[in-house]
């Protein structure tokens, strides 16, 4: 519900905006942002993401825009047993929605540098949830885009959690260890950064 209440605000924003052009000196146009690139989510994790923000712009200036995209996260789940455990690589799908801001220092250049705020939730493959946002800068080469910074994509999750529980025989005496392994929601993969590639105009 919170998440449709803001992407509505944004949209009622854009277009109240857009009814401004003709009694402003700003000129609204359309904004298009595609990247693709990397993501380390800490020493935790990598993914590879595409994303695409659509939008306006204010004077090719301010762009406001609604993103989404798809991404794979790698990642490693931990299995255990009685006497240790051991560890897989496992890839899980993902697909961010989000709001976009973007200022480009001289727009009326060929060539200028920006700054990037991304800020939205995702959804999980794994029947999961989490938060997507990243801070970067970068610049506009003709319609070329390259963008680098911090990202934050957390994601809450299930995990394997071990118990070991001691067994006894009251008759031999002899005691071995069993592990049960528990499954319980947590914050995984917080803070990396983020290279990115791509097109904007």
């Amino acid at each position: 519900m919170k998440v449709r209440i803001t992407l509505a605000a944004f949209l009622v924003a854009s277009i109240s905006l857009a009814a401004q052009e003709n009694t402003t000196n700003e000129k609204i146009t359309y904004s298009n942002i595609t990247e693709f690139g990397f993501i380390t989510a800490s020493f935790q994790g990598f993914a590879f993401e595409a994303t695409t923000a659509h939008g306006v712009a204010l004077d090719k200036k301010h762009c406001f825009g609604l993103g989404m995209g798809i991404g794979f996260r790698l990642y490693q789940t931990t299995y255990y047993y009685e006497y240790g455990s051991y560890s897989n690589t496992d890839i899980a799908g993902y697909m961010p929605i989000f709001l976009n801001y973007r200022y480009y220092f001289k727009p009326q250049k060929n060539f200028s540098p920006h700054v990037n705020v991304s800020l939205g939730g995702l959804m999980h493959s794994e029947d999961a949830a989490g938060v997507y946002s990243s801070v970067t800068m970068g610049f506009r080469a003709g319609k070329f885009s390259f963008s680098s910074g911090l990202s934050l994509l957390a994601v809450h999750q299930q995990e394997n959690v071990p118990k070991y529980y001691e067994i006894c025989d009251p008759n031999t005496g002899y005691c071995y260890t069993t592990v049960i392994q528990e499954m319980k929601w947590k914050w995984r993969y917080p803070f990396g950064i983020t290279l990115k590639w791509g097109f904007s105009f």
